[in-house]
């Protein structure tokens, strides 16, 4: 990025320079007619010429390949896989869910030694994480974020998860 700034800046430099150096006066003693206007031309040519460049660069260098735009599906996981992992309100959901069911399951120990049955299992807790986490992903591609191909990708990585856990069930 340094290369390019100076190469901006010493686009504008010499131009500038270069207009500086004409002289005041002729040969003669007379003042230079139309220096005036060529320092304001050569002023408004850098000016143009650097915003025309500031507009064109970030589209340029996006169809060029460069850029968060342009990294592709692997990015597009990347950021998907992140907000799957730990996203607050999935987080406050799961929280608020395994509460009420360690206390029923307590209160259930408390009636009967036979209710152990029905306390929490990773199992069941990994269960409820991958359902919100296929809620999160639908939030994802209903808002825009990820595209459908990654959508089934991160989808078909949790049915393959949902499978593991229920195979033992059967």
């Amino acid at each position: 990025m340094p290369a390019v700034v100076s190469w901006a800046g010493t686009r504008g430099v010499v131009p500038l320079a270069a207009a500086l150096s004409i002289p005041l006066t002729t040969a003669g003693g007379s003042a230079l007619p139309q220096r005036d206007l060529v320092l304001v031309l050569a002023a408004a040519a850098i000016v143009i010429s650097l915003i025309v460049q500031g507009f064109t660069l970030e589209p340029l260098a996006r169809l060029a390949g460069f850029g968060p735009a342009a990294a592709g599906p692997a990015h597009e996981e990347t950021i998907a896989r992140l907000r799957l992992a730990a996203p607050d309100e999935v987080l406050d959901r799961l929280r608020t869910g395994l509460q009420a069911r360690i206390g029923t399951s307590q209160a259930r120990l408390d009636q009967s030694p036979d209710a152990a049955e029905g306390a929490l299992t990773e199992r069941e807790l990994r269960g409820d994480l991958i359902a919100a986490e296929t809620a999160e992903l639908s939030q994802l591609y209903d808002a825009g974020t990820i595209s459908a191909a990654t959508r089934r990708r991160l989808q078909r990585s949790l049915d393959l998860e949902t499978a593991r856990l229920t195979e033992g069930q059967r």
